[in-house]
């Protein structure tokens, strides 16, 4: 479960330039009321109930050792999210949620913080942006943070919950020192197929991020315990007593402010709330001269007065717009749009639009001016994800006969050729440089063709 931990009070948004800004908006998002930690008292007795059969069964076969090592050097963790193939958003999460280390009705993390919710007892990190996006696209992944042995597995479970419901689909991993790792809610069907018993090596994969059982949005529930069953803060910090060092093998910052991503649209993003329904991205990265545009950034860690700025470039390089902000509060995540209309005269190409947080800049392009396509055949039936492409391209062909494609420069120059087939495909471009390619596709069969653009970026 996620629950909120500041509310958007404010923007504080800087506008150099003649073209007068139309509208901004945004914020954090509040989220429900918390009715319970993740996991109910008697989930939790069920779980450790079967964990102990489990157990006790893979002593019996000698698959685990009834003496585990001692935890001096046994066990550090890694990250447990990584993108899928393909994928190359520049960050795609937000750390929520620490344990709860107050045993009374108030909250304490481990930096004597208030960065969780009464009796929590894990770490929560969601995805951002667009949470149920990357869910429904398999984007992010859970892996294993250290080696261990599956000793149970729970699945097929409802994973679009965006309240305290039900149960949720997850995996469980004993380590060499006798800690177990809980990996919650999980994208149903997508779990490892190995069985209980089996080994996993740091970095494998056990499942996609979901919001199946007590969870508001798509993200990943880890939570330690040691080998006498005690629940361990793995973060090292003034106020966690639970270990005397941190667990992890490179452990991450309190905060971690970053823009996750930068995006345009033709119409505000809106982000309502939790549910499915209320995540409306309204992406577009094709205008035209004199359309109205809407520049999205999309925080992690947005913290009180630390300031971005933000520029759109056109393809000459000319500074079209530029403007600074500051956080106006401390935000787990946060979302700001400023619209401005394109000039009517615009330059036509690539443009440019920048952001610089901290030591970090990011880029997204987008495309002004019309595009001549040939279509032919249905573009409904194509899905082109992580366009502007970093590194590989995945398309998700629905038709039922393979296609023929060419990639090719906008000045006709060719730079690869394949066969798309129905379902899944992946077209590496990591070699390729910054630029717009035309993919053009070929029913060999019928002769129709389609035309789309993709924009290769950092």
């Amino acid at each position: 479960m996620i629950r909120p931990i500041l509310f958007s009070i404010g923007l504080l948004a800087l506008s150099l330039g003649a073209t007068a800004q139309v509208s901004h908006g945004g914020g954090d998002i509040p989220i429900p009321v918390v009715e319970h930690p993740c996991l109910s008292p008697e989930a939790y007795l069920e779980i450790e109930s079967q964990l102990e059969i489990n157990r006790a069964l893979l002593i019996e076969k000698g698959i685990l050792s009834a003496q585990p090592n001692s935890r001096t050097g046994a066990v550090l963790l890694e990250w447990p999210l990584k993108q899928a193939n393909g994928f190359n958003q520049p960050s795609y999460y937000t750390t929520v949620n620490f344990v709860d280390l107050d045993p009374s009705s108030g909250i304490q993390d481990f930096q004597c913080g208030s960065r969780s919710y009464n009796g929590h007892n894990g770490l929560d990190i969601s995805l951002w942006p667009f949470w149920w996006q990357m869910m429904e696209d398999n984007q992010v992944e859970i892996i294993a943070g250290a080696p261990g042995v599956i000793i149970q597995k729970s699945d097929n479970y409802f994973d679009h919950n965006c309240s305290c419901v039900g149960t949720w689909n997850a995996v469980y991993i004993q380590h060499s020192d006798g800690s177990i790792a809980w990996y919650g809610h999980m994208k149903k069907n997508t779990l490892t197929s190995k069985p209980v018993g089996a080994s996993v090596e740091t970095g494998e994969y056990l499942g996609i991020v979901g919001s199946s059982g007590c969870s508001t949005n798509p993200h990943l529930h880890l939570e330690i315990h040691d080998a006498a069953n005690q629940v361990i803060e793995t973060y090292e910090g003034p106020c966690n007593g639970t270990t005397p060092s941190s667990w992890w093998a490179n452990q991450k910052p309190y905060y971690e402010p970053s823009i996750n991503r930068l995006t345009t649209h033709s119409i505000a993003p809106e982000m309502k709330g939790f549910c499915p329904d209320d995540e409306i991205p309204n992406l577009e990265d094709q205008f035209n001269p004199g359309d109205l545009v809407y520049f999205t950034a999309w925080y992690r860690d947005q913290l009180l007065d630390k300031q971005a700025t933000f520029n759109v470039i056109d393809p000459t390089g000319a500074v079209f717009k530029s403007w600074k902000q500051g956080g106006p509060e401390n935000f787990s995540w946060a979302w700001w749009y400023w619209s401005y209309f394109l000039p009517t005269n615009a330059v036509e190409g690539i443009w440019t639009f920048e952001s610089t947080y901290g030591n970090t800049t990011r880029t997204h392009f987008f495309q002004v001016g019309e595009v001549s396509e040939i279509q032919t055949i249905g573009k409904e039936k194509l899905t082109i994800m992580s366009n502007p492409v970093h590194i590989d391209v995945m398309v998700d062909w629905a038709g039922e006969r393979p296609l023929t494609y060419v990639l090719s420069t906008m000045q006709g120059q060719e730079c690869g050729t394949g066969l798309l087939s129905p379902g899944r495909n992946m077209i590496e471009m990591s070699s390729f440089p910054i630029g717009t390619y035309n993919l053009h596709l070929v029913d060999l069969q019928t002769g129709e063709q389609l035309d789309t653009r993709l924009i290769k970026a950092r």
